[in-house]
């Protein structure tokens, strides 16, 4: 995925995308770690693929019936906040997410 040849594979690959995302709902935590991480790399690679995340994350939370984003919530809602990188991980990522979101011209 770091290479380019990977991450071009990636961006034309959404069901591996949504596997990510998924992974981020895992029990162990150096899973969400990673994907966390790996998720982060690919918003970070280019500015479309916040865009391709988000799809991602709504076709996974509508399947599931879940809230959007419930995932990367869990981790925030925890009471015990015992590993704080995986917050400061799902926090990034949902900045990072939500900065194109918020400049687009269909949120103005």
């Amino acid at each position: 995925m770091l290479y380019v040849d990977g991450m071009n594979g990636l961006i034309g690959h959404n069901e591996t995308v949504q596997w990510l995302y998924t992974l981020v709902g895992s029990k162990f935590r150096l899973v969400v770690k990673t994907a966390l991480k790996l998720l982060l790399v690919f918003v970070e690679y280019t500015e479309p693929n916040a865009a391709l995340l988000i799809q991602a994350v709504n076709t996974v939370d509508n399947k599931r019936g879940c809230k959007l984003w419930s995932n990367a919530m869990e981790i925030l809602d925890e009471k015990d906040g015992v590993d704080t990188e995986l917050l400061v991980y799902a926090m990034t990522l949902i900045n990072k997410v939500s900065d194109p979101v918020s400049a687009s011209p269909i949120k103005q």
